[in-house]
């Protein structure tokens, strides 16, 4: 089953084929994206500031010049004894899928599927669905490297010694991104 959920900056494609994943077990838990700095303030304009600033002192979430990668640890993705224990992002639980709500997750991970998904959507008579979620998902991937290429000019300019990844620093990027992506 294919499903889109628009909501501009928090839009999310889900797909059932995700948790069957012919690709890899852990799907595209074994390659995760950067928390850009856009991810960054969309996760703190939606309450995730301490998210994610526990993460990053937890080690979760580790400093980058253009702001955070996700650790990166090898686990279990099934119970099946000898299964192989594979690099995925340190959120991904292998019974569950992603232990981070949408509103915590880097964009990608809630906009992105693969040809596959869309693939199956077609199969299943959804063609409208799928010829929607790609017209959305491009024009989110648009806005997105807009509002980062943004995003990161203002903190090389504002913070030319290195951005602070405390709380002020946070929450004066979200109210840049608000700025920028209409988001209130």
């Amino acid at each position: 089953m294919f499903h889109l959920t628009i909501a501009g900056p928090d839009t999310h494609v889900t797909s059932s084929l995700c948790a069957k994943c012919p690709h890899s077990p852990a799907g595209c838990c074994v390659a995760p994206p950067r928390f850009a700095w856009a991810d960054i303030a969309r996760v703190v304009t939606l309450g995730g500031r301490d998210f994610l600033l526990q993460a990053i002192a937890d080690g979760q979430l580790r400093r980058a010049p253009h702001g955070l990668t996700l650790r990166r640890v090898k686990g279990r993705v099934t119970d099946a004894h000898g299964s192989p224990r594979i690099a995925k992002c340190v959120f991904h639980d292998g019974k569950a899928g992603c232990t981070v709500t949408a509103a915590r997750r880097p964009a990608t991970c809630n906009y992105y599927v693969c040809e596959d998904v869309f693939e199956e959507g077609k199969r299943e008579g959804q063609e409208a669905l799928v010829a929607s979620a790609i017209r959305t998902h491009d024009a989110l991937v648009e806005n997105f490297v807009a509002w980062d290429a943004h995003l990161h000019t203002y903190v090389r300019t504002k913070y030319p010694e290195g951005a602070p990844y405390d709380a002020a620093f946070f929450d004066d990027l979200a109210g840049e991104f608000c700025n920028v992506s209409s988001v209130k």
